[in-house]
């Protein structure tokens, strides 16, 4: 099978390209200046992103399935980015559809995230970058419907694993030395940790289902355990497993404007699938 997958370079996408290169021939679609080095064995061809060439190249491609991963997160815009949230979420994705649909493709795995439910309600966007991925939900659903395609969203939470160098609190744990502090809201929120592989496995199962669904359907599942965890209890766990001697200063930070304390059964869980590697959490250091 022919796939074409944005968000490619990223921490979650160079995981998944190393995964379905096993089986299929994968298409990254990349901007120019994009850091290829660590998927470019994984990758049968680069298609460099631009407006006037992605029909092109789908057309010379053909391809059976999009992979939709690619976003512009920021969690307060500005007047700065706003623009850039815009086009790296709205515009990209729909350019991208586009195309593939133009060539005849109809299948689409999209990605979310549960930021989108704000206090747990059906569509409640925590912030500007949350209303950019449901409104590109929103214009999926057109094809889908209007074009006949049939697409799958993937909602997803936290992530963490091996060779992750985002900027996550769990890496800067990590990376701190004994004696050092770190200053943290009050770790009241809670937080579904879902670790890298099988978000890998989330993806490849939705793949599946999507082989099994008819066209006009759409689904969005989300990949997530069932009970969410308290922070400052990760934090702990991390840090007794770890054995680092971290000071940690609890409420010198405020949470964050319209912060998600509960997530609790926010989405419907993807089918045929489920968290396997959680115990990792407590006992890798990521090293």
């Amino acid at each position: 099978m022919k796939l074409v997958v944005t968000g490619a370079t990223g921490y979650i996408g160079q995981k998944l390209v190393a995964a379905l290169s096993k089986d299929n021939q994968v298409f990254a679609l990349v901007r120019e200046k994009s850091d290829r080095s660590q998927i470019k064995e994984y990758v049968k061809e680069f298609i460099l992103y631009h407006d006037q060439n992605i029909y092109k190249d789908m057309e010379r491609i053909q391809p059976d399935l999009v992979v939709h991963l690619a976003g512009v997160f920021y969690s307060v815009h500005s007047p700065e980015n706003i623009k850039e949230l815009l086009e790296g979420n709205i515009v990209f994705g729909t350019v991208v559809l586009n195309a593939a649909v133009s060539c005849g493709c109809r299948n689409i795995i999209n990605t979310a995230s549960y930021w989108q439910n704000y206090g747990g309600e059906e569509y409640n966007p925590v912030n500007l970058y949350a209303a950019t991925k449901q409104s590109m939900e929103d214009i999926l659903r057109f094809y889908i419907h209007a074009r006949n395609c049939r697409a799958i969203t993937l909602q997803i939470f936290d992530t963490y694993g091996k060779d992750d160098h985002r900027n996550k609190l769990f890496n800067r744990l990590r990376d701190m030395k004994d004696g050092e502090s770190i200053d943290m809201s009050g770790g009241g929120q809670k937080l579904y940790f879902c670790h890298i592989d099988d978000v890998v496995n989330g993806y490849i199962k939705a793949i599946q289902i999507l082989d099994r669904m008819s066209y006009g359907q759409y689904k969005k599942y989300a990949l997530r355990g069932e009970y969410p965890i308290e922070l400052k209890k990760l934090v702990e766990a991390y840090l007794k497993a770890a054995n680092k001697k971290i000071q940690v200063n609890w409420g010198r930070v405020a949470y964050r404007e319209r912060e998600i304390m509960d997530p609790s059964g926010i989405g419907e869980v993807l089918p045929e699938w489920k968290i396997s590697k959680l115990n990792v959490f407590f006992k890798e250091r990521w090293e």
